[in-house]
């Protein structure tokens, strides 16, 4: 699981297995996406106690960030 809390995505890297299903918790006060940046996959605007998840089904690095607040990056390795 990945938090989104002031203004970060914790952890920031993450290595799963291909067939991996992560989770991202919305625990903010202000709304975040995670939107990776080769487009593979998208949120909407989402609030506190929301959560987005995503299935991850090739190996690879996918970089993603917030829409809203692009500062806010992350990197998920999947093998």
């Amino acid at each position: 699981m990945v938090e989104i809390k002031d203004f970060m995505f914790t952890p920031m890297t993450l290595t799963v297995a291909v067939g991996t299903t992560v989770t991202w918790k919305f625990d903010d006060s202000t709304q975040h996406t995670v939107t990776a940046d080769d487009n593979s996959f998208a949120s909407s605007p989402m609030s506190n106690g929301q959560t987005f998840t995503h299935t991850f089904s090739a190996a690879g690095t996918v970089a993603y960030h917030c829409s809203i607040h692009p500062e806010m990056t992350g990197t998920i390795t999947v093998k």
